[in-house]
């Protein structure tokens, strides 16, 4: 039988991933299985928005990331009180596209799931998953769980 030792919960406060979560939580604690809670924080896609600001007013660059930061860790830190203290969690904030962020922190942290939502709160939304979904379930090398 397969073992699983660290499920990748990506997350975005959304109630598709707390469903995600849900299914992890009950795979971690039948199986003594870690959660790696991840948050991607697509900063480029945020501020794309304000194009019609010059680029001399760095400061509102620079505090939407602080913003984005902190809504983040957040999200995390309300992420990881929903689960069972005999689970261990890791909870890890990163900045980038998020498939590829979330394929990366399953890579460096050697998942054996991944277990997400079908689509979250970004503006991209795809035919049947959403595009971040879609494109884990793509490219992972290991079992990916979608939870609509």
């Amino acid at each position: 039988m397969k073992q699983y030792n660290n499920i990748i919960v990506p997350t975005d406060g959304s109630v598709n991933s707390k469903r995600a979560l849900e299914h992890a939580v009950v795979i971690a604690s039948s199986l003594g299985a870690t959660i790696t809670l991840v948050y991607v924080a697509n900063i480029v896609s945020v501020i794309s928005n304000f194009d019609q600001i010059p680029n001399a007013s760095g400061y509102v660059t620079e505090q939407v990331a602080l913003d984005m930061e902190e809504e983040g860790k957040n999200v995390l830190d309300e992420f990881a009180k929903l689960i069972p203290q005999n689970i261990e969690v890791k909870s890890i904030f990163e900045v980038g596209s998020p498939g590829p962020a979330v394929l990366s922190v399953a890579k460096k942290y050697n998942a054996d799931l991944i277990v997400m939502g079908s689509r979250g709160l970004g503006p991209l939304k795809g035919l049947f998953m959403g595009s971040v979904s879609s494109y884990v379930v793509t490219h992972a090398v290991c079992p990916v769980l979608i939870v609509k």
